[in-house]
């Protein structure tokens, strides 16, 4: 190809933990020679050096800065993507959401622009934050709207599909499932960097219960603080990669449960393939997700995983991993995080991941030949 096709990529940024943003940077690693991606974000992106990656790229990124009134910014959302795509011509828009009425706002105004190619992704498959009664009104109402005004769709899994699209989308050519998948060489256990990561974050001495996503409802931290509130060992300790909305009440809930010393809130990081290797188990207590990119990041270090049982069977590849009830009392878990803590597979998580679809040089393939047509 002479020269680069621009694909905007809407609805996702570099801020908190946000998984849809992890796997477009993975999979623009394996589609930069033919593509330049752009962003825009009803939001606002971080200046980090991931911000700074992508416009050394030649990309950009738009802050619309709408959620100061996000009642008042949903309304005004779709006028100010117009606005946009109509100075910035795009012949493919990539839209992230886990709810229809988000898909709704920008594939409408990216219609009226006349985008030639609107892809509509769902990630997940259930309503997350605030008013979720409202919220799940407006998904059904707009579903089939969405159905329509898409060109493409994807889906990072079955029930993720479902939950937005209808029988005729996914039975058609225009659907692919496309895996959330990572590049597996980042994440290549080292015993070097194990001592390193937790000579750095001080625990070299501490069992470390680890966590990667946006500190939000839908990630449920607040049962990893009650969990160790009653551990009672100071041994343990836990590291909350990842940053959010619920981060001031999850700090005044540590320090109510008296665990404040043990608990590292690390914040949004560019280093987390090294931070995993400080972790001895992973803990995922969601209230639901799609394919959750930190569940597939930590079997690659070879970590053992707890996770709630509504997370989809489909992302275990290690057979290091336990699935439990949020419904059970924390005693469960913690039984299950002691059987389970010493089972790290080290070295073989990494070819367990590599050989699996979740490598992503192979969703990479995939919308390369959506975006192409091929």
């Amino acid at each position: 190809m002479s020269e680069k096709i621009r694909v905007l990529q809407v609805n996702i940024e570099n801020e908190g933990g946000n998984g849809a943003f992890s796997l477009v940077r993975y999979l623009y690693y394996f589609l930069k020679e033919d593509f330049i991606f752009d962003f825009f974000t009803m939001s606002k992106f971080m200046d980090d050096a991931v911000y700074r990656d992508i416009v050394n790229d030649g990309g950009k990124c738009f802050s619309a800065n709408l959620r100061s009134n996000k009642l008042l910014g949903h309304i005004k959302l779709p006028f100010v993507f117009y606005k946009y795509l109509k100075k910035n011509k795009y012949k493919i828009v990539h839209i992230h959401s886990e709810v229809a009425y988000k898909h709704f706002l920008y594939a409408i105004a990216a219609r009226c622009a006349k985008v030639d190619k609107i892809i509509i992704h769902s990630h997940s498959s259930n309503i997350d934050g605030n008013n979720k009664g409202v919220k799940l009104v407006c998904h059904k109402i707009l579903k089939s709207w969405v159905n329509r005004l898409g060109t493409y769709f994807l889906a990072c899994s079955i029930p993720a599909a479902e939950w937005m699209f209808d029988d005729k989308v996914r039975s058609s050519n225009r659907f692919k499932l496309l895996h959330n998948g990572i590049d597996p060489r980042k994440y290549k256990f080292s015993e070097e960097k194990r001592i390193v990561a937790r000579n750095k974050l001080g625990v070299e001495n501490k069992i470390v219960i680890g966590h990667v996503g946006a500190l939000k409802w839908v990630k449920n931290q607040q049962y990893l603080l009650e969990i160790l509130s009653n551990i009672h060992d100071e041994t343990f300790v836990l590291i909350l990669i990842g940053d959010g909305e619920d981060k001031e009440k999850l700090v005044k809930d540590s320090i109510r449960l008296g665990v404040e010393k043990q608990v590292l809130f690390l914040g949004s990081r560019t280093d987390v393939a090294e931070l995993l290797h400080a972790i001895d188990v992973f803990v995922f207590p969601s209230f639901f997700e799609g394919i959750p990119m930190a569940m597939i990041e930590a079997q690659t270090v070879g970590i053992p995983i707890v996770a709630s049982d509504v997370i989809n069977r489909d992302i275990m590849v290690n057979e290091n991993i336990s699935f439990i009830s949020i419904n059970d009392d924390s005693s469960v878990w913690i039984r299950e995080i002691q059987k389970i803590k010493s089972m790290h597979l080290k070295e073989k998580g990494y070819a367990s991941i590599y050989n699996s679809k979740y490598n992503i040089k192979n969703s990479a393939k995939i919308l390369r030949a959506v975006y192409l047509d091929v």
